[in-house]
C-alpha cells in the first residue's frame, strides 16, 4: 500500500491499473483488510462522486479509515 500512499501525495498519482496490481499482490499475501476510495473530477457545481470499496471485517475497515484521517 505504500506505493498507493506515495501516489496520493504526488501530483500525478497512481493509475487504476497500478492500484489494481498493488491490491492483487497484497490480497495474495497476508493482507486481511483493505479500503479503496475513488472519486471523480468535480462537476461545475463543485460536487464529485465518491465511492468506497473494502474487503475484510467492517470494523477493521472503519479503523483503517479513522486512522488515515490523522495521517494527513
Amino acid at each position: 500500500m505504500s506505493k498507493i500512499l506515495e501516489g496520493l501525495f504526488d501530483e500525478y498519482g497512481p493509475s487504476k491499473k497500478e492500484i489494481k496490481t498493488v491490491i492483487k499482490k497484497k490480497k495474495s499475501g497476508r493482507t486481511i483488510c483493505y479500503v479503496l476510495l475513488t472519486c471523480s473530477e468535480p462537476n461545475k457545481d463543485g460536487t464529485m462522486e465518491v465511492e468506497m470499496q473494502y474487503e475484510g471485517e467492517p470494523w477493521l475497515a472503519s479503523y483503517l479509515i479513522k486512522s488515515a484521517e490523522g495521517a494527513v
